[in-house]
This record gives structure tokens, sequence and C-alpha cells, in this order.
């Protein structure tokens, strides 16, 4: 077993997986009215909870505005651990502590130094920095650390469909996209 610092609540519960399948199934798929939330979980063959590597940066915005005081503004930069795709946390997600076993834990291809250095810098430049229109302002990081996001991985063997789904082990949304980026690499600098 290994600790891991969990994004988010982690509230989607095993036996809940077979309802969020269905949810993201496309809406041709839905149509048919013998394939259901039964027959998804049915179709179960492998089921595993994974922890992907997120990184979380607490940053300060600064914005000098003389003859006033600066103001300052804390941000939260997110970089995927794995593709190197990043932004910026619109609110500042919950976390905690986990067990996890070992062989579900990913690991990070991208390195705290390495993260700092060309991650965060393109983060400000290419997003923060456009809501500033004359003097971009300055940044002060606060704290970086590793994070991890929970992600059901299932796949599923119907008559209707075969696939492999990834789902949010928080919000139970799709997590395909993600899996998608990391397999391509097209983020990384």
């Amino acid at each position: 077993m290994k600790a891991v610092k969990v994004l988010g609540e982690d509230t989607i519960e095993e036996n809940e997986i077979a309802g969020w399948v269905y949810k993201n199934l496309k809406p041709v798929l839905k149509m048919n009215r013998s394939l259901n939330t039964e027959t998804v979980q049915k179709g179960i063959k492998q089921l595993e909870k994974l922890y992907y590597p997120l990184w979380a940066i607490k940053i300060l915005v600064i914005a000098e505005r003389k003859p006033f005081p600066p103001k300052i503004t804390p941000n939260m930069i997110f970089v995927d651990g794995i593709s190197g795709y990043r932004g910026v946390f619109t609110s500042i997600p919950p976390t905690g502590e986990k067990n996890a076993q070992e062989a579900s834990v990913l690991s990070p291809v991208l390195y705290e130094k390495e993260v700092k250095t060309k991650y965060v810098k393109d983060v400000q430049e290419k997003q923060i920095n456009r809501k500033y229109v004359l003097k971009k302002p300055k940044y002060q990081m606060e704290d970086i650390e590793l994070l991890y996001l929970p992600i059901w991985k299932t796949k599923v063997e119907t008559s209707f469909f075969s696939d492999t789904f990834y789902i949010n082990g928080n919000t139970g949304e799709s997590e395909d996209l993600l899996m998608k980026l990391a397999e391509s690499k097209e983020w990384l600098i």
C-alpha cells in the first residue's frame, strides 16, 4: 500500500460505476430500450481504480496599480503529470490522503523541477497574462505538490458495445480525453 494525496473527495463507489458508464454512453446507444444499467453491470469484465498524477501549483498573481497598493490574487495552476496538459483551476478543490495499491498509482513523466521551470511559466504567459492588457503581473510561487486524480478504468463487453471507459472518481464524468492526451504526448514542451 502507498499513501497518496488525492484530488477531490473520491466519492464514486465501485457499485455505482455501471450507472456512470451508462450515463456516459453515446445517445444513439441509449435509444435502445434493451440497454440499461443492469446490462452494463453484467457486461463489466474488468474494473480497477487508477490514481492519475497531476501537479498542483499555488501561486500569487501580483498586479501593480500605482499609486494604489498592488492587487494580490491567489491562483492554482494544474499540470498533467503524464501528458503535460495544463491550465488554471477556477476553484481550489479539496484534497485528502488515501491508501492505494502500488500498481494502481500511475507514475508521472514530468517531475517537479521541469514543471516549475517550463510548464508554470507557459501557463503564466499564455493564460494568466492575457487578462492584463497593459502591464503584466509578477508571480510568487507558494507551493507545489503532486496530487492524484482517482479514475475508474472499466472494460465493458455487451451485445450492444464493447469498450473501455475511464470514469472520474469524484464527478462520474468521462475521462477518455485525459487518457487520450496521455497517449498522444502533444502537450509536452
